[in-house]
């Protein structure tokens, strides 16, 4: 049977956040994403990446080992040290990834729990 379907992207993402103020300030000063506190309500804050929205949900709760987000980067160094300052865990430090890409990675957990992964091409 032939494979019909249409490529579907990513059009938003929801990011548990039982502290969404941590959230907020945590991917606004690091990453630059824009995030509208209380919009469009007290637990659901809506935030713009850059490439993809999504937003924040303060009634969800990170699961471990599940989805992991990756999110391009131009410093790894210095991305990894703001981490560490503004309340995130190093996972796993900056690698090379192999065969499959010539760049690096690195995973970390945000302050409300989440694994996440950083990419540079540096």
């Amino acid at each position: 049977m032939e494979n019909t379907a249409q490529r579907s992207p990513f059009c938003h993402i929801v990011i548990p956040a039982p502290d969404l103020e941590k959230a907020m300030s945590f991917y606004r000063t690091i990453f630059g994403w824009r995030v509208q506190s209380n919009v469009p309500g007290q637990k659901y804050w809506f935030f713009e990446s850059g490439n993809v929205s999504g937003a924040f949900s303060g009634n969800k709760r990170p699961s471990a080992g599940s989805m992991v987000l990756v999110i391009q980067v131009e410093d790894m160094p210095a991305t990894l040290e703001r981490i560490v300052e503004l309340g995130g865990t190093i996972k796993q430090g900056r690698s090379r990834i192999g065969e499959a890409d010539a760049g690096y990675d690195a995973y970390f957990l945000d302050p409300n729990g989440n694994e996440m992964g950083i990419y540079s091409k540096q």
